[in-house]
């Protein structure tokens, strides 16, 4: 039987072109790629937004020059109108304007036929934006940014991550959003800090029209800011609907006055938490870069797997042996790394969690493309790579996940292995035995392969593979092997993968000591 592929215990949201012609969801956050191309859907917004913009101005210079060529005062006292109508001049030049300049002014200003266009191009575009679980997976992107890594929420805002400068910094609105959905999460401390920076980056507006297209308003941010650390406190719900209510009595809250000088210090001072810090977990360390130093094992030519690699040995760099996981340097091309990545997000389907992974819910994960390869030149050179890598016996065609992973891109910790005495019906073929993993692009902030277990943390490098097997020689799943994947802070992160069965390679697979 061909080998197939695991994706990572997910399974696969396709859309099928059904009897009811049911539309796939679209999402974009969870995919860098899809990412682009609602960057280039706002391009064209845009350009249909500036080209109406320069229609109304030519309108309004049009307006302005009529306006200007009447040459005469506002007249609001009776006696001067009389006086001004008493020239038959006067009289003749309003009446033929009231009747022949009036109305064309009207139709010209009802005329939009030359905007038409613009418009219902950006009502097509607004049909192309994010819907609401978009938004949430955004949010949840950035969230897990800032959580694993614990950064300082003041340093997201201006752009300082992990060392490096970003070039955007987040708006008064980006601010409030994140506030909101902390706030809604009950995590009130980081939900303050966001209302904080919402109110130090908030825009004075320049006229009344302005406050329209300014979604947070000072006095909400405020208030929302002190009910975020009362609910911090633990105060009863009670005194925090009287604050709301701006009926609060003087000297009922010690802490009260300590957070309004709070609201008013600089955003970059951290808030001092009210509850005890939950510790992180194995793989927020991990994350973290808290890690011990792993063992310093072998860097090697391996020339011995395959006959072909007497003449081209592949770079190995031994990583573990309890799990066995081995990262080769150098065995995936620009070129063919090109071609592979050389997709539409139309071409690629949406990746979620099963049960098995997610008992409780259904996470989205990534963008993927899942192909059968057809056997042509590349897919023959990377059944060979892979023969060279593994020295097993890879099939005949790749049968590769290609993956893209979106904003704060993240995979929890899960196993590739299934565990046959948990699931018999893997009897006949055999449990994963184990796991290709191709790093396609450099990922220059977050993004590591974590083995929590082993408290082992790999950086995704261009053009490197990651090999490691999921079981025992006794065919016992290793639970070392359980890995997962940091949030991509900075970057793409686009991964081929592939696994196999343990059965089909019963006289292929050496046995490690």
């Amino acid at each position: 039987m061909l080998n197939w592929i695991i994706l990572f215990l997910f399974t696969v949201c396709k859309a099928k072109k059904a009897e009811n012609d049911v539309v796939q969801e679209v999402i974009y956050s969870n995919s860098i790629r899809a990412l682009s191309e609602l960057r280039e859907i706002e391009n064209s917004y845009m350009e249909h937004l500036n080209n109406y913009v320069s229609l109304l101005q030519q309108k309004i210079k049009t307006l302005r020059i009529f306006i200007n060529s009447l040459n005469q005062d506002y007249l609001d006292h009776k006696v001067d109108r009389y006086k001004y109508v008493s020239d038959p001049r006067s009289s003749f030049g309003l009446v033929r304007r009231a009747h022949q300049d009036w109305p064309k002014l009207i139709a010209y200003l009802r005329d939009q036929e030359n905007m038409k266009v613009d418009i219902e191009e950006m009502n097509k575009l607004i049909n192309r934006t994010p819907n609401a679980n978009d938004m949430e997976e955004a949010l949840m992107g950035m969230d897990r940014i800032e959580h694993f890594y614990d950064l300082k929420s003041s340093d997201m805002a201006q752009g300082h991550v992990a060392g490096q400068q970003l070039g955007s910094r987040m708006s008064a609105s980006d601010c409030l959003a994140l506030a909101d959905y902390l706030y809604k999460r009950s995590e009130f401390k980081r939900a303050a800090e966001w209302y904080r920076l919402a109110l130090s980056v908030l825009p004075k507006p320049k006229n009344n029209v302005a406050f329209k297209f300014y979604a947070p308003k000072r006095e909400e941010l405020e208030k929302m800011f002190v009910i975020s650390r009362l609910q911090e406190g633990k105060f009863k719900k009670s005194i925090i609907l009287v604050f709301i209510y701006n009926c609060l009595p003087s000297g009922s809250l010690d802490n009260l006055s300590d957070y309004l000088k709070e609201l008013s210090q600089n955003p970059n001072n951290s808030l001092v938490h009210l509850r005890p810090r939950k510790p992180p977990t194995l793989i927020e360390q991990g994350c973290q870069g808290k890690f011990p130093p792993g063992p310093q094992l072998v860097c090697r030519y391996n020339s011995t797997t395959t006959p072909f690699m007497r003449i081209a040995p592949l770079k190995e760099e031994e990583i573990s042996r309890d799990p066995l996981i081995w990262l080769y340097h150098n065995v995936i091309y620009d070129s063919e790394i090109a071609q592979l990545t050389n997709l539409t997000r139309e071409e690629m389907i949406l990746g979620t969690t099963t049960n098995y992974t997610t008992p409780d819910r259904v996470d989205r994960l990534f963008h993927i493309k899942v192909t059968d390869d057809d056997g042509g030149k590349l897919d023959k050179t990377l059944v060979n790579r892979m023969a060279d890598i593994s020295g097993l016996d890879v099939g005949n065609t790749t049968t590769l996940a290609r993956i893209n992973y979106g904003l704060g891109g993240y995979f929890q910790e899960h196993s590739d292995y299934m565990d046959i005495k948990l699931h018999p019906e893997l009897t006949e073929e055999g449990d994963r035995l184990m796991t290709f993993l191709f790093y396609m692009t450099d990922i220059p902030v977050g993004g590591a392969t974590i083995f929590p277990g082993a408290q082992l943390a790999i950086q995704p490098k261009k053009g490197s593979a990651l090999f490691w097997y999921n079981l025992h020689n006794n065919g016992d799943p290793n639970p070392l092997t359980r890995h997962a994947v940091c949030p991509t802070i900075v970057g793409s992160r686009w991964v081929l993968v592939k696994s196999m069965l343990n059965y089909e390679q019963m006289f292929k697979k050496p046995c490690y000591k």
